[in-house]
């Protein structure tokens, strides 16, 4: 049975979670260096997570010279602390990880790249032969691992995991990750099309300041249809997303290939986020 993990960018979003029957809780901001947590709630967070009996991964962005200081002061504190597992998207972070002994590092989805979350694969549909057409979609549905050095490369800077997307197309290639002995992670729902490094949401909502944004995105998430691709997306902070519904079928393909991790994102663009809610979901994945 694949373990259910719920991720949560804030403090407020971490008491549902911690209510809910999860096997691990992610705590921090995936996308967005500017809403990285303080220390004091990086140390609030990990010590309710380990209290409640869960399992505690920190979840970090791509980040500039001044965050990744930031984020060392982080790292530092959660090696003394001990037992955690860093989701890096940024390869100063793993650089910084390479120092310390008591973290485990996993690959976040921004560095395991998959050209198939952008919504470009209406490609294939221009006059092409079919041969063509299978070539082009083949490479779509490849990650940023699927070449072994790469694989190898990752894993002797200290990599034990990886996080993809809910890409059914791409499932039956996981096995390449997991027989070189790789933790798969995949997100459910929401998937990254576009992101920036400067927030677009913050600028639509007159934010002036990043440094002192008020986190409109902790509430609010943005809907965005295009005609011409056909596709409904959502504007979240720094992010475009697609959404996609898991199903039951694709979860025993997932299953077969050995992925062990579902990962269940908090936030304006998930409809569940109260804990009743949470637990109806991970009931319904489980059945």
């Amino acid at each position: 049975m694949m373990n259910i993990t719920i991720q949560a960018d804030n403090l407020s979003m971490l008491k549902d979670a911690l209510a809910t029957s999860c096997q691990k809780i992610r705590f921090g901001s995936e996308f967005c260096m500017y809403a990285l947590p303080t220390i004091r709630d990086l140390k609030k967070a990990y010590n309710l997570i380990k209290n409640s009996g869960k399992d505690f991964a920190y979840v970090t962005p791509r980040l500039s010279d001044g965050a990744m200081d930031t984020v060392r002061k982080h790292l530092l504190l959660l090696n003394d602390l001990g037992d955690a597992t860093v989701v890096a998207n940024d390869l100063g972070t793993i650089q910084v990880l390479g120092e310390l002994t008591s973290l485990r590092l996993h690959l976040g989805r921004q560095l395991v790249y998959t050209p198939s979350r952008r919504p470009w694969k209406e490609i294939t549909e221009h006059s092409a032969s079919f041969f063509t057409k299978r070539k082009v979609r083949e490479i779509f549905y490849q990650t940023a691992l699927y070449y072994e050095p790469t694989i190898e490369f990752y894993k002797g800077l200290g990599a034990v995991g990886a996080d993809v997307d809910w890409i059914p197309e791409l499932f039956s290639k996981l096995g390449v990750l997991t027989r070189n002995k790789l933790h798969i992670s995949v997100h459910l729902h929401s998937i990254p099309v576009a992101i920036t490094r400067k927030c677009h949401m913050a600028r639509f909502l007159g934010e002036e300041n990043l440094d002192k944004c008020s986190r409109p995105c902790y509430t609010k998430a943005y809907f965005m249809s295009n005609e011409l691709l056909d596709v409904n997306l959502y504007l979240h902070g720094n992010t475009v997303f697609k959404l996609e519904e898991p199903n039951k079928k694709m979860m025993s393909k997932l299953a077969n290939v050995g992925v062990d991790e579902l990962v269940l994102r908090l936030g304006p663009i998930t409809s569940a986020s109260l804990q009743t809610e949470l637990e109806s979901l991970i009931e319904g994945l489980r059945a």
